[in-house]
C-alpha cells in the first residue's frame, strides 16, 4: 500500500504547494507609499479615499439602487462595518490597508480597492 518514502513526498509537496503564497502574500503592497481607497459602484468610482495621510473615524454611506453599505475609514485602514445584503460575506476581513487588498459586496455591486503609487518612479529612456 503506502511506503514510508510516499509519505514523505506527500509531505515535502504540501510544503511546496504552499511556497507561493509566503512569496506572493508578503511582496502585497511592497515599494508602495500614498496608499489610497477607491469605492466603486457596479465598475464606476463612488469615491476615493486618502489612507496614508488619513487620521481619525470617517463613516461613509454608500447607497445604491441594491442596497446600502456602510464603510469606515479608522486612521490608514478601511473595511465595511455593515451592509443589508443577505451573506454579508463583505464584511470579513473587517478592514483592509495594503496596496493589492480589496472587499467586495457582490449583491450591492460596491467594491473597495486599495491602490498606492510607487516610491521611487523609474524613467526608461531609450
Amino acid at each position: 500500500m503506502f511506503k514510508k518514502l510516499d509519505f514523505v513526498i506527500i509531505a515535502v509537496l504540501m510544503v511546496l504547494s504552499f511556497l507561493p503564497e509566503i512569496i506572493l502574500g508578503a511582496s502585497v503592497g511592497k515599494g508602495l507609499n500614498n496608499t489610497y481607497a477607491e469605492i466603486t459602484v457596479a465598475g464606476k468610482l463612488y469615491k476615493r479615499v486618502p489612507l496614508s495621510v488619513h487620521t481619525g473615524e470617517e463613516i461613509i454611506e454608500v447607497n445604491t439602487k441594491w442596497g446600502t453599505n456602510i464603510v469606515e475609514v479608522k486612521d490608514n485602514k478601511i473595511g465595511i462595518i455593515d451592509a443589508d445584503c443577505p451573506d454579508k460575506v463583505c464584511m470579513n476581513p473587517a478592514y483592509i490597508e495594503k496596496a493589492g487588498e480589496s472587499l467586495v459586496c457582490l449583491p450591492h455591486k460596491v467594491m473597495i480597492e486599495i491602490k498606492g503609487e510607487l516610491e521611487e518612479d523609474i524613467i526608461l529612456s531609450y
